[in-house]
């Protein structure tokens, strides 16, 4: 008899199977199935439970392969309308009922003839769903909200009657989306369609969805239903799950009383990271932190979990395990690697250990015309050159934190609702975090405030950069505590601040800054004209103040600058600086030396 996988005896994981374990589970530690619990079904505003054992520092990752053989395909799907049936039955004894979880369970294995770690599986599965709509409405209505408070400042600034009145019906309908969201969330019973409500909808439009009769859609209806289930693992199990076990020949299900008990081989292989599915296998030694078994030392493996569903035609195998992260081989001291995340790729700058920009490159994509699934590859592709690139230079990778939940809400225009839209930001975070960890490169996230400001004022114009660049640069500054100072450079003077301003922050100035450089719109009082019909000394080709040495124009407008500056107490002098060092202006007072 070989050897298995995980170093245990081929017979003792696969033959024979389930032996050990009582029908309900007695030798079961109901402790080790929190860590996966917590990966992967806790809702984003929950924090992960606490384990009996020592937590473990990995990520969660999820492979996927499809099952090949067409001759498996009945018992899966006869699997899958079992489960989602017990599903939708332990919604109404829970929440309809009101029945205790820990009754209903008793009473679902012996009526249904199923084990303790499937009734698991279906209770984890329907509580995640139903936490999953709580906080997809719980984030419609701060959408509802941000978009009423828009419409009611927009009635008070319009002046039409017939633009007020229709704001008006936009506002009354927001308000009623807004209660009836509300009253939902209100109630004790979750508002919950198994099968999706678009499917639902369809039964009312036959003809629409090509349907020939009512018979054909409650097929697909039911199919849509039982689409899936899910397997729950646990780390104190044999191979990381008691139902589902992965082999040398593939996985080895085993089906319930119902189904006649039986364990089906399902010949398959992972195509993708298998070798950590295998490594997740091995058992490791943990010590027990909690229970009556606190600080004894066990050999465990990894919680392995699966799901099974269907698309089309096909079945297809999903397996989630945690991977240990990769320990950190970069170092702060040799400088960083700044990431600006844009809608059209990514803009890259690394700076040496004093500071500077020592390079600086674009890694661009396209989204417009993709599906969710070409976005994510593109931007994986992106993200594992920058990723590769740090690693190979030693050196640390910078992000910046954004939330573009507030702005997606609100409307722009076509051209940039499109382009927020398909700004997936949360899936870069999630893919560059995960390759971090597997490439052993440490990631630092910073606030993303003023870093296009401060790049466009210190980098930019000095280095030659574009604004993406430069502000990679300032998040990579950022991350190593670098100062911001605004400088001479920046300005065209010399800031002198007074006593009285000296403990404002530093963001002050870069907002005056910002603001001094916004063109200023004026009322005109003829007709408008083209630039070219403007005497030549009087045309304006860009709203940007001039390079700090260009010679000023004649009447130019440039005191607006230091009009701004001297409200926050700076006293503007000449300078005449042309490049930006990481050290002190020599040419600088000592009442004016700011960091660069």
């Amino acid at each position: 008899m070989g050897e298995s996988t995980n170093g245990l005896p081929a017979g003792a994981c696969y033959n024979g199977l389930f032996r050990d374990e009582g029908r309900l589970g007695a030798r079961h530690d109901f402790s080790a199935d929190k860590p996966v619990c917590a990966a992967v079904w806790a809702p984003v505003s929950q924090e992960p439970r606490k384990t009996g054992a020592q937590p473990c520092s990995g990520t969660v990752i999820t492979i996927e392969t499809r099952i090949h053989d067409p001759a498996l395909f009945q018992q899966l799907e006869q699997f899958g309308a079992l489960f989602c049936r017990l599903e939708r039955l332990l919604f109404k004894a829970l929440y309809v009922q009101g029945e205790k979880l820990v009754d209903a369970k008793r009473r679902f294995i012996a009526e249904h003839r199923i084990t303790a770690r499937h009734f698991n599986s279906v209770h984890k599965q329907l509580e995640s769903k139903v936490e999953s709509g709580i906080e997809i409405r719980k984030s419609q209505l701060a959408t509802l909200s941000r978009q009423i408070e828009k419409v009611s400042r927009a009635i008070l600034r319009k002046k039409s009657p017939f633009v007020v009145h229709q704001k008006k019906r936009r506002l009354q309908r927001l308000e009623s989306r807004k209660s009836r969201i509300e009253r939902q969330l209100e109630r004790p019973i979750p508002s919950i369609c198994f099968g999706s409500r678009a499917m639902f909808q369809k039964q009312f439009h036959l003809k629409e969805n090509d349907y020939s009769c009512h018979g054909d859609w409650r097929k697909a209806w039911h199919a849509k239903r039982d689409s899936s289930f899910f397997l729950l693992g646990s780390s104190d199990e044999s191979c990381g799950n008691q139902s589902c076990r992965h082999g040398p020949e593939g996985v080895y299900l085993r089906l319930p009383d119902a189904l006649g008990g039986a364990t089906i081989t399902i010949p398959l292989r992972f195509p993708y990271r298998e070798a950590d599915l295998l490594a997740a296998l091995s058992t490791k030694k943990q010590r027990l932190t909690r229970g009556p078994r606190k600080g004894t030392v066990v050999e465990r493996g990894s919680a392995i979990s699966y799901r099974f569903l269907r698309r089309g035609e096909h079945w297809y195998l999903q397996a989630m395990f945690e991977v240990a992260k990769a320990p950190i081989t970069t170092n702060r001291q040799r400088g960083c690697l700044g990431v600006d995340l844009n809608p059209w790729g990514l803009a890259v700058a690394r700076i040496d250990p004093s500071g500077n920009p020592a390079d600086s490159f674009d890694l661009p994509w396209q989204v417009k015309g993709r599906n969710k699934n070409q976005i994510k590859a593109a931007i994986g592709d992106k993200v594992r050159d920058a990723v590769l690139y740090a690693k190979s230079r030693g050196i640390p990778i910078a992000i910046e934190k954004l939330d573009f939940t507030a702005k997606k809400a609100e409307d722009r225009g076509a051209g940039i609702n499109r382009m927020l839209s398909a700004f997936a930001y949360s899936a870069f975070a999630h893919i560059i975090r995960g390759r971090c960890a597997r490439e052993g490169v440490e990631l630092i996230e910073r606030s993303a405030t003023f870093t296009s400001v401060i790049g466009r004022g210190k980098f930019a114009q000095g280095y030659g950069l574009s604004v993406h660049r430069a502000a990679a640069c300032v998040i990579a500054r950022r991350a190593l505590n670098f100062g911001e100072q605004l400088r001479t450079r920046s300005a065209r003077t010399t800031l002198a601040l007074p006593a009285r301003n000296r403990a404002r922050h530093v963001w002050h100035n870069w907002s005056l800054w910002a603001k001094a450089r916004q063109p200023r719109r004026t009322r005109l009082t003829k007709a408008k004209a083209s630039p070219g019909s403007k005497p030549a000394n009087v045309r304006r080709t860009s709203s940007d103040p001039p390079p700090p040495n260009a010679p000023r124009r004649a009447g130019g407008a440039m005191p607006r600058i230091d009009a701004a500056l001297a409200v926050s107490g700076a006293t503007p002098e000449v300078n005449g600086r042309n490049r930006c060092s990481g050290g002190l202006d020599r040419q600088l007072s000592s009442a004016t030396n700011l960091d660069c």
